[in-house]
């Protein structure tokens, strides 16, 4: 065997594999750019501090020391930032019944009632029980804000008269009630993006597709098809994955089924097409596969999946409003923990059926012209 041939050869299939990798164009830059994606994401939104968090403050007391109560709350910095952590309103005789549907409809994390008799009770010595109300379907954040009060409450010079009330809105929630909702959107949009793209990919690549379209079922046969697999396909999944985490971890189902499965009809139209769109437009397998987790892995990080929005920077939460995954998020976890109806979940809705038409029609017109 001759080494000085062999090394040569072996050189020129080098350069032979390096000039395919780089005559597909459209593979290059998330090759190389998707590591730097992955680590900005991965870094900031499995990390960072709850900040921001949107404080209603009941102040019913005409005192004081109710006053230096939350001029400590507002200028509360978390350890490790520089940053408040709570953007406070004031007003004053609310309700708790009033308070609860604030935060049901997402005005704000949390609200703290401040009693009347609060600055003169103290100033007797005597124990005063404040009630904070957090949005405890967002069951990290709704911990952070808990513990932060009672450091706020235990600076204070009275602090240890001073008890704090927390009621259970949407009853004992746990982490996985959190993370179940997101979990079932994010499995449905890596599903159906990654099948139906697979699929289109595949079949181009083996010419299976232009077979088929010389039969006489037309191209919106096709995509029809394919679209109706996927909506049973991704349905089945998701009632599968409700019933076992309410059987193995007891997760709570606090509203309808029918509107889950609103919810992840109109999100799955939208995976399909973005699947369609990104497989059209792939000149192979490989370079769909690159393309495709371009989009679809960072969604894990930016659209709080496991961490709540609040935790992430300011420049990655409005990033994060510009996918579509974050409103199927924000649906699910209003009608599966907080129990709420349709009118909750309309704005998500809206925004979830208008990148359904819009990435639907641009798969369509995509496919009519790749394929």
């Amino acid at each position: 065997m001759n080494l000085k041939r062999e090394l040569k050869n072996s050189w020129i299939i080098m350069i032979k594999e390096s000039r395919q990798l780089f005559r597909k164009k459209i593979l290059v830059v998330p090759l190389f750019v998707f590591p730097i994606v992955m680590i900005v994401f991965f870094g900031y939104g499995m990390g960072g501090t709850v900040n921001h968090v949107s404080l209603l403050v009941v102040n019913d007391d005409t005192g004081t020391l109710s006053n230096s109560l939350v001029n400590e709350i507002g200028i509360f910095i978390p350890k490790n930032s520089d940053v408040k952590m709570f953007d406070l309103t004031y007003t004053k005789d609310m309700a708790q019944s009033e308070a609860e549907a604030k935060i049901n409809a997402g005005e704000y994390k949390a609200v703290l009632l401040i009693p009347a008799d609060y600055s003169d009770t103290l100033a007797g010595n005597e124990a005063v029980t404040l009630t904070l109300l957090t949005d405890q379907s967002d069951t990290t954040s709704s911990g952070i804000i808990v513990e932060v009060m009672k450091q706020v409450l235990a600076k204070t010079r009275k602090s240890p008269s001073i008890q704090l009330e927390i009621p259970e809105i949407y009853g004992s929630l746990k982490y996985i009630d959190f993370l179940t909702p997101a979990v079932i959107a994010l499995t449905v949009f890596f599903g159906t993006v990654m099948s139906t793209g697979y699929a289109v990919a595949g079949e181009r690549e083996d010419g299976t597709i232009v077979r088929i379209l010389m039969t006489p079922i037309s191209r919106g046969a096709v995509i029809l098809g394919k679209t109706l697999h996927q909506l049973i396909l991704q349905l089945a999944r998701a009632v599968i994955l409700i019933v076992a985490a309410i059987i193995i971890f007891g997760v709570t189902m606090n509203g309808s089924w029918f509107l889950v499965a609103l919810i992840l009809v109109i999100f799955t139209f939208g995976a399909v097409g973005m699947g369609i769109a990104i497989s059209a437009k792939s000149e192979d397998m490989t370079s769909f596969q690159q393309i495709s987790m371009l989009f679809t892995l960072p969604s894990m990080f930016a659209t709080g999946v496991f961490f709540p929005l609040s935790s992430v920077p300011d420049w990655m939460r409005w990033i994060a409003y510009f996918i579509p995954l974050t409103y199927a998020n924000d649906a699910m976890r209003i009608v599966m923990v907080k129990g709420q109806g349709l009118e909750a979940i309309t704005g998500d809705l809206i925004i979830l059926s208008v990148f359904s038409v819009v990435i639907f029609a641009v798969a369509i017109n995509l496919f009519r012209r790749e394929a």
